[in-house]
């Protein structure tokens, strides 16, 4: 990628995802693999349990990062091939709380997060920059393509520092 997305192309709310990828995401979609691995090892009981109440389990975070995996490589694959439909928006609450998320073994839910990964990182490696400027509307907002491909690991890094506080096996 040549440049990094500049404000036009996404929702301010996204400001801090964007800000939060380095220079080259497809890197860091890469290295964010290996922090997710990192989570196979720790305790069922652990994994299913809120570190306060009200808050989300690791299991919750993770099944979590699959469907924003997945809702946004569905954007960039939608914009970028020039389908202009808006896309809605996706209420994370709703589908964490109906998720099943702590009946889940673990290690399938890292499975599933790692597979969604590499398989946006394939998608980000075959846009070329004109399918990277292309735009379409999200929740209502324009966004590009390219500002999805950093976004992406930019709101995992949130959620990835939020589990190293919450659980020290994955510092």
């Amino acid at each position: 990628m040549t440049h990094r997305p500049v404000p036009s192309e996404y929702k301010s709310y996204y400001e801090g995802f964007v800000s939060s990828a380095g220079d080259d995401p497809i890197a860091q979609l890469e290295q964010q693999i290996v922090a997710f691995e990192m989570a196979r090892g720790l305790d069922e009981s652990a994994a299913s349990t809120p570190p306060a109440p009200g808050e989300w389990t690791l299991k919750e975070v993770l099944v979590h990062l699959c469907d924003f995996e997945r809702m946004f490589s569905y954007r960039a694959l939608r914009f970028s091939r020039g389908d202009a439909t808006p896309v809605e928006a996706f209420e994370q609450d709703t589908y964490v709380a109906t998720s099943g998320a702590n009946r889940r073994p673990l290690s399938e839910i890292v499975d599933e997060l790692v597979s969604l990964r590499r398989a946006t990182i394939l998608l980000a490696r075959s846009l070329s920059e004109e399918m990277l400027d292309r735009a379409g509307l999200a929740g209502g907002h324009p966004v590009t393509v390219r500002a999805l491909i950093f976004i992406t690991p930019g709101h995992s890094e949130g959620h990835l520092a939020d589990l190293r506080r919450d659980h020290r096996e994955l510092r």
